[in-house]
């Protein structure tokens, strides 16, 4: 049997309805919300701010995008900040011990995409729920960072005294995050890219039905023949891929490995992705709506900062707008099921 068989057509066509009203609205939110900092702060809308804001939307982007596909099957991955964040070090850590620049580079990819792989083998082959797996290889990552970036000092104790950072000087980096064409950064052409190829993979190919029904309806899926396992340990293993993309985009921006280069990206990817629609139980969202989640989050947190808030009441903001976004699609789920 083909697979367009497990959905009904015409729920499929309201669902793609919902989902584009959904984009509508939040395209709306997002003017909204730029057009009030703009009249807040006459600095929001320099060409320098946004092109900083620009910059940090890529290395948020990349994630998000990533990440999307993954949670419309009904994975997760909680390890990708601490994962990236060893990744930046390993690279930096190379490079200052004399290995080429772009061998250090494809070494630290290389690790995320076999990080994310061992992600997906344990969770799908073990049956163990993503959230707490991959919550524990958090941990387990972040304090490898911390050892691997001690290597640097005669003593590991330094590791608990100092929050070390590694320090990479590269002129082709610097020219990567820094260059523009037509005023705009080069990574953002690069981010767009990524989200048109991954709205073709999502639309009109068969993996991306497939992901769909996964995260649908898990049983279903087993029942036509659909190699669940074999598509989610891809799925992670692709944000791997995407996470060592935005672990270069780290250190082209940053200029150092750290072991917490990646430690507050958790929270707003997140959040991105779950704001532009996707939901957490898997079988719903699009590329486009975590697009515009993302630039939602990033205008918020730039503006946020623009207006000197503190960092602890934007990270309190951040909570609360996941919070929020969470519940109001659990409301909106139910709802739906008792119609």
């Amino acid at each position: 049997m083909k697979l367009t068989r497990i959905l009904n057509i015409d729920q499929r066509k309201v669902s793609n309805r919902v989902v584009l009203s959904d984009n509508i609205i939040l395209l709306i939110v997002f003017i909204g919300i730029f057009l009030l900092f703009s009249l807040l702060s006459n600095k929001f809308y320099s060409y320098m701010n946004l092109n900083i804001m620009l910059k940090h939307m890529v290395l948020m982007g990349i994630l998000a995008v990533g990440l999307t596909p993954l949670m419309i099957s009904g994975g997760i991955d909680l390890s990708f900040g601490s994962n990236l964040s060893l990744s930046t070090v390993i690279m930096a850590l190379l490079y200052d011990k004399g290995i080429n620049l772009w061998v250090s580079i494809f070494i630290g990819v290389l690790l995320t995409i076999l990080i994310g792989f061992i992600n997906g083998v344990f969770i799908e082959m073990f049956g163990i729920l993503p959230i707490l797996f991959t919550l524990g290889m958090m941990s387990v990552l972040l304090s490898v960072a911390l050892v691997m970036a001690s290597f640097q000092y005669a003593d590991i104790k330094m590791v608990t005294q100092t929050s070390q950072s590694i320090a990479i000087y590269s002129d082709e980096l610097y020219i990567f995050a820094n260059s523009s064409f037509l005023k705009i950064p080069i990574p953002v052409f690069i981010l767009v890219i990524l989200v048109i190829f991954f709205w073709i993979i999502l639309r009109f190919t068969r993996l991306g039905r497939r992901i769909f029904a996964i995260g649908g309806n898990i049983n279903i899926s087993k029942l036509f023949g659909i190699r669940v396992k074999k598509i989610r340990i891809l799925l992670y293993s692709i944000f791997g891929l995407l996470t060592g993309f935005a672990a270069i985009m780290s250190i082209s921006l940053t200029g150092i490995g750290y072991p917490y280069s990646g430690a507050h990206l958790l929270l707003p990817v997140i959040s991105a992705v779950v704001l532009g629609g996707i939901s957490l139980l898997g079988g719903k969202g699009s590329i486009f709506g975590t697009l515009l989640g993302l630039l939602i989050m990033s205008v918020i947190f730039n503006g946020l900062t623009i207006l000197n808030v503190h960092t602890f009441y934007i990270q309190t903001f951040q909570g609360l707008t996941m919070i929020i976004v969470v519940a109001t699609y659990e409301v909106r789920r139910r709802r739906s099921l008792n119609r």
